[in-house]
């Protein structure tokens, strides 16, 4: 579907016109330092790119409509198994006061770090803010489905939010619902998945912001996040770092130590190699464990 000028509103089928302005929403988003969203219309499978986001597009058209829509009287979450983690349902609060989630996905609420079933979109920072409304407004008149991806605040650790969004039509033909599936981008994270020792990312403060997989089944019984915890809440590391983040990725040397492990009231031992890396702009210990036997 070919997208109509930047800076103009786009009249719908019904008449109305869509708060879309991608000129604005670039604006607002450059304002925090973060580029402009990517906005797709109608995508195809090929377009989604992202595995997981395809596996929802394809799940989503088992049971849409001609326009990609979806009954939602057909809705059920459990239908989409496993995904239904990375899933948000969202209603319109009255006087357009945004958006309000009726349910917010774990996995979602555990790479934000919090999670915001009963809250709105207003909630969010203001240029998130301007752009979930917008969009979700253009959704609910175009009664289309549309594949956005863009910059999250700092403090969530991924590079972008894939978000494919799809529309739930009650039976008087309005959008009453908007159902989003959710999934996060990260470089970083995924070459780290593939290691078999555990890895840490640690900010400056200390507190974990990221765990590998292999991390997170020694350490946290699988689960991901919250990536709010210190190092010794998370992990039950007593580790010692003795240099900034920026002053070893400056360097380039990188520091390594051997910590003590508590778990279950028994004390074990790691050797922990410690470097830096850069993410967003802000430095980051990346400690690589061992265990001492």
């Amino acid at each position: 579907m070919k997208a109509p000028p930047a800076n103009q509103t786009r009249a719908s089928p019904t008449g109305a016109t869509h708060s879309y302005d991608s000129d604005d929403i670039a604006e607002a988003f450059a304002r925090v330092g973060a580029p402009a969203p990517h906005v797709i219309w109608q995508p195809q499978a090929g377009i989604v790119l992202c595995r997981s986001t395809t596996a929802f597009h394809l799940a989503c058209d088992q049971i849409a409509r001609n326009n990609g829509s979806i009954a939602l009287e057909d809705l059920d979450l459990a239908y989409f198994g496993s995904m239904k983690d990375w899933l948000a349902v969202l209603e319109p609060v009255a006087d357009d006061r945004g958006f309000r989630y009726t349910h917010f996905g774990r996995e979602i609420a555990r790479t934000y770090g919090q999670d915001m079933t009963g809250k709105t979109t207003d909630d969010f920072p203001d240029h998130i803010r301007r752009f979930y409304n917008a969009i979700f407004n253009d959704v609910s008149e175009r009664k289309e489905r549309v594949l956005t991806v863009h910059q999250p605040p700092d403090q969530v650790f991924a590079t972008a939010w894939r978000r494919l969004i799809v529309p739930l039509i009650d039976r008087s033909g309005r959008a009453a619902q908007i159902l989003a599936f959710n999934y996060p981008d990260n470089e970083l994270r995924a070459g780290l998945e593939i290691l078999p020792a555990p890895v840490l990312i640690v900010d400056a403060q200390h507190i974990v912001r990221h765990a590998n997989k292999s991390a997170r089944q020694n350490f946290d019984a699988g689960h991901y996040g919250p990536w709010t915890r210190s190092v010794f809440d998370y992990a039950g590391l007593d580790l010692e770092i003795r240099e900034r983040p920026e002053d070893i990725l400056a360097g380039g040397i990188t520091q390594t130590s051997i910590c003590r492990h508590l778990r279950h009231l028994q004390i074990g031992q790691y050797h922990a190699t410690i470097s830096a890396a850069l993410y967003k702009g802000t430095a980051f210990y990346v400690v690589l464990l061992q265990p001492v036997h």
